[in-house]
């Protein structure tokens, strides 16, 4: 064997031996789920999550057995949306854009292979979900107020200084722990949460490193603490609980999924709810109508109040007074008026604007920058395009 030859073997076998080091490291220190978020985005052709990714990874289903179609107005899309208007929604790949008002659909349209019969990924806009199963639970007296300790439902809580943490704290996303948020970094809590499999134990071995209760640090750990939360106040999954208190008192026309983290594992709560835009709009109607649903009080409306306002009690990181976040809903103002929503990483939305009598849900790939405000700036665009399809 001529030297070049051996040189080649010896660089191919060290390339093994560094790839082979790289695994096993990434295995020993916790990043193993890396492999496995590597599988279920660059080889399915995408570069990251995304709002189809339904089909890989288990699901709880979250059924609607009294299905009933939404109300269509008789002038429904009577107002057609400029070009000008129509691009900027295609330029941040918009999938579905839908306008409620007064009860009735008067907007709807969809985009590309997307239908009025497809469930999308809500991302973070399942907070908010997970937020109004607590109103609820609050309500049936399965879980004391706001301000009982997590400590009563999850014994890991009364140990490593977590005692301290209220449902008010995971609510206002103050709860002090070591939770990582990034929508981009691998090596983040987001992406262990999404693509890892084991939700639970990664929940366990978060740190207190301030205060419960004092500033305002996003973090989707605080909501999937409080899965676990309602899992043990009422003796059941989310999924189960969703469909039995909220999905199937508002007639939700279709089938809806949530994520688990492994085959029979925890739903991932902070993210990972699939619903039709419509039955996005349900939601959005359910809010708009103070939580009440034909007759039926389905969400205790001094629930609301607090959660859809910003909490008071809470502080930004630079020390001004938290103006834009509630219990797990996002607040903000528009012509001076009050808007409600719930937003998702790639531009998902539920908004409720009360003084118009509007609901308004975009589901979709991109979404624009968050601004100075805390707010995505194409946020102030659906507000502006609602307005002008309602006249």
């Amino acid at each position: 064997m001529n030297n070049k030859k051996a040189a080649k073997i010896k660089n191919i076998l060290l390339v093994f031996l560094l790839l082979g080091a790289i695994v096993i490291g990434h295995l020993i220190t916790g990043y193993g789920y890396l492999f496995r978020g590597v599988y279920l985005s660059y080889f399915q052709g995408q570069s990251g999550p995304g709002i189809n990714d339904a089909h890989l990874f288990y699901n709880n289903e979250i059924a609607s057995p009294n299905s009933i179609k939404f109300v269509s107005s008789s002038k429904k899309n009577n107002i057609k949306l400029p070009e000008k208007e129509l691009a900027l929604l295609e330029k941040i790949n918009t999938a579905s854009f839908i306008v409620v008002k007064n009860d009735s659909l008067i907007f709807e349209k969809y985009w590309g292979e997307y239908t009025s019969s497809t469930a999308t990924n809500s991302f973070s806009a399942a907070k908010s979900l997970v937020s109004l199963l607590i109103g609820i639970a609050v309500e049936e007296g399965k879980i004391d107020s706001v301000d009982q300790p997590v400590a009563a439902f999850l014994e890991e809580f009364n140990a490593d200084g977590k005692s301290k943490i209220t449902i008010r704290n995971l609510l206002t996303m103050s709860s002090g722990l070591s939770w990582k948020e990034s929508g981009k970094n691998p090596y983040s809590d987001n992406a262990k949460g999404y693509y890892g499999q084991y939700l639970r134990e990664h929940i366990k071995s978060l740190k207190v490193i301030q205060d419960p209760g004092k500033i305002f640090n996003y973090k989707s750990g605080d909501t999937q603490i409080l899965v676990y939360v309602l899992e043990k106040a009422t003796d059941k999954t989310i999924s189960d609980y969703m469909q039995e208190k909220i999905w199937s008192k508002i007639n939700a026309e279709s089938t809806a999924l949530w994520n688990l983290d492994r085959e029979n594992g925890d739903e991932k709560g902070f993210c990972c709810f699939y619903a039709t835009a419509k039955d996005y709009a349900k939601i959005g109607q359910l809010i708009l109508n103070n939580g009440k649903w034909g007759s039926d009080q389905i969400i205790p409306i001094y629930y609301l109040q607090n959660a859809l306002l910003p909490a008071q009690d809470i502080l930004e990181k630079d020390g001004s007074i938290n103006k834009r976040y509630g219990w797990q809903w996002w607040y903000a103002t528009y012509n001076n008026q009050p808007i409600h929503y719930a937003r998702g990483l790639l531009g998902q939305y539920i908004i409720v604007y009360p003084a118009k009598k509007l609901v308004i849900v975009r589901t979709g790939e991109k979404r624009k920058k968050v601004q100075k405000d805390g707010h995505p700036a194409d946020l102030w665009d659906y507000l502006r395009l609602a307005e002008l399809v309602s006249k």
